[in-house]
């Protein structure tokens, strides 16, 4: 390291550059709620979550 150079003074090391959005998805209600009933069921089927049945 050469002197008068402090560690980590490269622009690459400063650089604050913001994340970009690369797409987006407009979706229905419906397909959220099927998306959300697809998710739980598979949470159930690995045991995450309990059925709701089963603790009345």
């Amino acid at each position: 390291m050469s002197e008068g150079k402090k560690p980590f003074s490269d622009p690459r090391w400063n650089d604050t550059s913001k994340p970009k959005i690369i797409g987006h998805i407009e979706r229905t209600e419906e397909e959220r709620e099927v998306d959300k009933k697809r998710f739980r069921d598979h949470l159930r089927k690995i045991g995450v979550l309990k059925d709701e049945k089963e603790e009345k």
